[in-house]
């Protein structure tokens, strides 16, 4: 049973009469809407309501001015104004709650119950959001210079690939800091903890409109992979406002903080494993890289990983007037890394690759490391200054120890991952940023219990955000527990809402 429909166990039915849209003008962009301070709907996107919510830059020191966050809304079918709003916090950094609503209004409802109206929204620093940063400044030559010099691939493809990846990694922070110096001096305004309080600021905002006391407002959300520290945020500082939370594929908040990932790498290769069990008992009709037993497909594909380390496949480009070009380990590694984060989806795809790399046909595995490019201004300004004071990933020590460690955790993936994962890059950012900006203590509220338990949810095989770090988390927050599905993978099959950490 798919884990989404436990969210019914949580949700209490209203069962109220069916909300009427607003016929105002119709937009489709939130250039459209004017900020405001109250939360004022405007009609958007033929079925829903958006708003851009004024909010201060920082909510201890309301002089240095404000910013606006995107919102938006789709009604339940038998939902009213007066239903509760679940908030879908998207994962990332970086990823886009309007996106992702706009991409799944026709099952949401579905999922959740349609007494219910379903709200989602773009984090500071995001898409429609307040606080955008060009790291380059809109020098496509620079951001490509930096890219060729940083991106070398896993951290053992030449003797001195680690240490080129490391003492390339402070260019990019140059690059932000300076930004932020010349042209926009409040973009590292985008911590976790300032997104957190502005998520309070909706609640109170939509209990207000809806003439009730916001300052006894209560949350109601559901929240997915950095979604999933976003809320544990929300839970640590507001642990008194929250109705209902649910965290899906959770991520080790304090990890996240301290920009050390281990729990990661705990069950990638478990994960992988499966993928032999999977093919075997496919059948050689649905998996076209069968073999006899589980270990047979599995000796075949360490074979194709020792063929790759040991040498690239140049593929020359004259048959189809294609590019030259070389494919690689990193190539490989990338095929593994992005069959892990929906396995029963990508394992079949994977299994064709890999069939016909065995019978010498590499053509699928071309450029799927260049593909994988997880740098992007908005995941890593929000995720460098949320660990700038407690980063331990800045020296060149601290980097080899923690790639020692995903290599010996993963044989599969933990020479990709610190390539994939780029928390390297934040040990040159220098935001300038007050107390309030940053989260303080530990994750966590066992002495200031939640108003309601949190429910975290998890599979029990998880190669992204695994199990550790929802027993870990749940251990945090008295009377929360844990939701376990049986199942391989970073979300569900039929879990739309698969945000990778980019």
């Amino acid at each position: 049973m798919d884990r989404i429909a436990y969210v019914l166990i949580l949700l209490v039915s209203f069962g109220l009469k069916v909300h009427s849209l607003n016929k105002r003008g119709m937009v489709y962009g939130f250039d459209k809407i004017e900020p405001s301070a109250n939360l004022t709907w405007s009609s958007c996107f033929d079925a829903f309501n958006c708003s851009r919510l004024e909010v201060p830059l920082d909510y201890s020191n309301r002089s240095l001015g404000m910013t606006s966050v995107a919102f938006i809304k789709l009604a339940g079918k038998n939902a009213t104004v007066e239903s509760p709003s679940i908030v879908v916090i998207p994962g990332g950094p970086g990823g886009s709650g309007v996106d992702l609503l706009l991409s799944y209004q026709n099952i949401i409802g579905q999922m959740f119950g349609e007494q219910y109206n379903f709200v989602s929204f773009d984090p500071r620093g995001v898409n429609n959001s307040g606080l955008h940063l060009d790291c380059f400044s809109g020098d496509a030559n620079a951001r490509s210079a930096f890219y060729q010099l940083h991106r070398t691939g896993i951290t053992s493809i030449s003797s001195t690939s680690l240490e080129e990846q490391y003492y390339s990694s402070s260019i990019y922070g140059d690059w932000c800091n300076h930004a932020v110096e010349k042209n926009s001096p409040h973009s590292y305004y985008v911590t976790t903890p300032a997104v957190a309080h502005d998520l309070l600021a909706f609640t109170e905002a939509e209990a207000e409109i809806a003439g009730k006391s916001p300052s006894t407002a209560k949350l109601w959300c559901y929240g997915i992979s950095y979604g999933t520290v976003i809320g544990s945020t929300f839970a640590s500082m507001f642990p008194t406002r929250i109705e209902r939370m649910i965290l899906d594929g959770v991520l080790n908040a304090d990890q996240y903080y301290n920009n050390y990932w281990t729990d990661n790498v705990d069950q990638m290769d478990e994960a992988m494993e499966t993928f032999s069990t999977f093919c075997h008992y496919a059948g050689p009709q649905n998996c076209s890289f069968w073999g006899p037993t589980p270990e047979n497909i599995t000796a075949k594909l360490d074979g194709i990983t020792r063929q790759f380390r040991n040498r690239p496949v140049p593929l020359s480009g004259v048959v189809g007037s294609n590019l030259p070009t070389m494919v690689t380990y990193s190539d490989l590694k990338t095929l593994f890394l992005n069959a892990l984060y929906t396995p029963l989806a990508k394992f079949p795809d994977m299994a064709d690759v890999l069939h016909q790399v065995e019978r010498g046909n590499v053509s699928g595995l071309t450029g799927l490391f260049e593909q994988s490019n997880s740098i992007t201004d908005a995941r890593l300004t929000i995720t460098c200054t949320d660990t700038y004071r407690t980063n331990r990933l800045t020296t060149i020590e601290e980097f080899k120890t923690w790639v020692d460690y995903t290599v010996n955790k993963s044989k599969y993936i933990g020479d990709i991952y610190p390539m994939l994962l780029e928390g390297i890059l934040c040990r040159s950012f220098r935001p300038q940023l007050p107390d309030s900006m940053g989260f303080k203590g530990k994750i966590g509220g066992l002495n200031k219990p939640t108003s309601f338990p949190i429910l975290f949810a998890s599979n029990t095989i998880d190669p992204i955000t695994p199990l550790i770090s929802a027993r870990n988390m749940s251990s945090r927050f008295a009377g929360s527990v844990i939701l376990m599905q049986e199942a391989v993978g970073t979300y569900s099959r039929d879990d739309p809402f698969g945000f990778s950490i980019r």
